[in-house]
């Protein structure tokens, strides 16, 4: 177990739901990636809705948190206090890209908090770390470069997906699985200056702590499915195969014909993989 101590984030926990099931439904906490909000699973929820109690919190910096962006272990703790709040866990915890850095982070150092893991296109080892990723951490450049990137994702990259959207072929598929949706639009609307702060944090963060993430990955005991889609350019399909063999027990699932937005465009095999965990765990 991990036991490294680092700076308290609260992490507000959500309204109960009036549809939601009875006391004893198992516990899904989904966590987003970077940038993103928990609505970002809203598809992947709705699956789940009729027999699992979720939690699918903004995370410090995005949406509705009032807190600054924290560091990947400051993450994982502030979600281990929000499972322990809903007095409902241990949770099966879902994590999309940078997210997923924190879910392992959470079974590494909350062991009893946490029933299995489903890492959707989630970093971990070190070929999750590109030439890319190293530029944005950088001073000033790094700053620069993203206000432009998220101003491309949040305005320029959800109108070209629209154009491209429903053609038939193999190039323009890919585009469309490859860029993102309107949801996005909120990145260059009034909150841009706050989600820039937090991704340029981040993105610092990740250079700086993704060998922790690397170490943690030993310390994982639950069952694991690692998912990817084949069409994967941000977190490609051979860190999900190393992440896989790096995680003991672990099962890989690569999804064809798909990108790295899992939680939006294959809903159905991310609720899936959450009910083997499930199934793995009462074994």
């Amino acid at each position: 177990m991990l036991n490294r101590s680092c700076p308290k984030v609260p992490m507000p926990v959500p309204p109960p739901d009036a549809a939601e099931p009875p006391g004893g439904a198992p516990l899904v906490l989904f966590v987003h990636g970077q940038p993103g909000v928990g609505r970002d699973f809203d598809a992947v929820a709705e699956l789940l809705a009729p027999d699992h109690r979720l939690l699918a919190p903004d995370r410090p910096g995005y949406g509705n948190h009032p807190a600054p962006a924290a560091d990947l272990e400051a993450n994982a703790d502030a979600l281990a206090e929000l499972v322990r709040a809903t007095q409902a866990g241990p949770a099966v915890v879902v994590g999309h890209s940078y997210g997923g850095g924190i879910a392992v982070l959470l079974a590494a150092r909350h062991p009893t908090l946490v029933r299995g893991l489903v890492l959707a296109a989630s970093i971990g080892g070190p070929a999750s770390l590109t030439g890319a990723d190293r530029v944005l951490a950088l001073p000033v450049m790094g700053e620069v470069l993203s206000a432009a990137g998220l101003y491309a994702l949040g305005r320029v990259l959800p109108r070209l997906r629209r154009q491209v959207a429903g053609h038939d072929t193999t190039a323009l598929a890919w585009l469309t699985t490859s860029l993102p949706d309107e949801r996005y639009h909120a990145l260059a609307g009034a909150r841009a200056r706050r989600v820039r702060r937090s991704f340029v944090y981040e993105q610092r963060v990740l250079v700086r702590q993704l060998p922790l993430v690397e170490a943690a990955l030993a310390a994982v005991d639950v069952p694991t499915v690692v998912v990817t889609g084949s069409w994967d350019v941000v977190v490609p399909p051979e860190q999900a195969v190393a992440l896989a063999g790096a995680i003991a027990g672990s099962e890989l699932v690569v999804v064809a014909r798909t990108g790295h937005f899992l939680p939006r465009d294959r809903p159905r095999e991310l609720a899936a993989a959450v009910r083997r965990v499930e199934r793995r765990a009462r074994r």
